[in-house]
């Protein structure tokens, strides 16, 4: 699986994490979990060969290019509800484009296929992927 939980959070998958925020049909509250498996699922197709490592934080999720950094390179959070959807991205800006340390680009969206082009974008600008096969090639599917 290209998508995996990094070491420290090891006692449940990224899958199991996200299904604990799928609401029971008596609850009031939002869907933070299903927009999130769709997420994985949609890294899981297009990185056959590539690791990432995801850590959560709340219903967040961040992605490192390795099991050790502190720093990760991309943030993920998706959200439905009955009115409205939504998915919120943040890319850290490599130190070469950054005018400061730590800048970020967020930006969010209403449709999980946008949002889908927002992530691959985002792994390619954060520079946390050089040189990957993989991602390349999804950047030039997505990037039209």
């Amino acid at each position: 699986m290209p998508i995996i939980r990094r070491s420290e959070q090891k006692t449940q998958t990224l899958e199991d994490f996200y299904k604990e925020f799928i609401p029971k049909p008596e609850d009031t509250f939002g869907d933070a979990g299903t927009p999130m498996l769709e997420v994985l699922e949609f890294l899981n197709v297009c990185f056959k060969n590539t690791v990432i490592y995801g850590l959560t934080s709340h219903s967040h999720l961040l992605l490192f290019n390795n099991n050790k950094s502190e720093d990760y390179y991309v943030s993920l959070v998706g959200y439905k509800s009955k009115y409205y959807n939504e998915f919120i991205i943040e890319y850290l800006l490599p130190s070469d484009k950054s005018l400061w340390e730590g800048a970020v680009v967020k930006g969010g969206t209403a449709e999980l296929e946008d949002f889908k082009k927002m992530i691959i974008i985002s792994m390619t600008e954060s520079g946390g992927w050089k040189d990957n096969p993989e991602l390349e090639d999804c950047f030039k599917n997505y990037k039209s």
